[in-house]
C-alpha cells in the first residue's frame, strides 16, 4: 500500500512545484514524492532532460536543507527503472494512473538492493558517479527505449 494516491494532475504538479521551491522539509520529501517528481519529469521532458532536472533538483534540495547526500547512482537507477516502467504502460494510460502505478509497484525503496549489492551501491564511487548494477541488469529484456539507452551511454562516458 502506498502512502499516497493522486486523484488529479494538479496534486502531482503541486508535489513537483513544492520540491522545486524546496518547500518540503526533509522528512516530507518521502520516497513516494521522489518517485512522483521523477515520473513527472520523465512524462513531460525528454529522458536526458528528466535525468538532469532530477539531478539538479535533488542537489538544490539537499543544499537548501544544509545537508550532504546526493547519490548519482541511486538517482540514475530510479530514473532508469521508472523510465522502463513508464515505457511499458499502455499508451492511453493517464499520467495519474502511471504515477499511482509506479508508487504501488515501487513502494519499497529497497528494490534497489535486488539490483545492487549494498557494498557496491553505498560506495563512494557510486555516490560520485554512475556505476552499473552488479546483481542483475536494470533494463530487463531491452525494455528501455533506444533513446534512453543512448543517453545512458553518453552520460556514462561523461562520468
Amino acid at each position: 500500500m502506498t502512502e499516497v494516491a493522486y486523484r488529479d494532475e494538479n496534486e502531482i504538479r503541486e508535489v513537483v512545484a513544492k520540491f522545486e521551491r524546496c518547500d518540503f522539509i526533509l522528512a516530507e520529501f518521502t520516497h513516494a514524492r521522489h518517485l512522483t517528481v521523477a515520473c513527472w519529469y520523465l512524462s513531460t521532458l525528454p529522458s536526458e532532460q528528466a535525468l538532469e532536472r532530477m539531478r539538479r533538483g535533488l542537489q538544490s534540495f539537499i543544499a537548501h536543507h544544509g545537508k550532504l547526500g546526493y547519490h548519482e547512482t541511486i538517482t540514475r537507477f530510479w530514473i532508469e527503472l521508472l523510465a522502463n516502467y513508464l515505457c511499458q504502460c499502455p499508451q492511453d494510460a493517464t499520467l495519474i494512473s502511471q504515477v499511482n502505478g509506479a508508487l504501488q509497484q515501487f513502494a519499497n525503496k529497497d528494490v534497489l538492493f535486488s539490483y545492487y549489492s549494498r557494498d557496491r551501491v553505498m560506495s563512494d564511487a557510486a555516490r560520485a558517479s554512475w556505476i552499473e548494477s552488479d546483481l542483475r541488469p536494470i533494463s530487463s529484456g531491452g525494455s528501455t527505449t533506444p533513446e534512453f539507452e543512448r543517453i545512458l551511454e553518453v552520460l556514462t562516458e561523461q562520468s
